[in-house]
């Protein structure tokens, strides 16, 4: 099942200097530069973007290529 999380959350880019690690916590997401499915930082449930650039699970979130990945802050609508 896919959920949206565009229909439940407001998101906001997240402003990182260049060279600096991405940002990870309960209110940050990961976009996917390519299919631009939204993934959280810390999933801990079995998450996955569409192209498979982005792989949550067990508290954490793999990233295959980071630079297609931008870090957003989630706020609820």
């Amino acid at each position: 099942m896919k959920l949206d999380l565009r229909k439940i959350y407001r998101f906001d880019p997240i402003v990182c200097a260049a060279g600096d690690a991405l940002p990870k916590g309960g209110d940050v997401y990961y976009e996917c530069g390519s299919c631009k499915d939204v993934v959280s930082s810390v999933s801990f449930i079995a998450a996955s973007c569409s192209c498979g650039n982005l792989n949550g699970g067990d508290g954490s979130t793999a990233i295959k290529t980071p630079d297609q990945v931008t870090p957003l802050r989630g706020k609820l609508k």
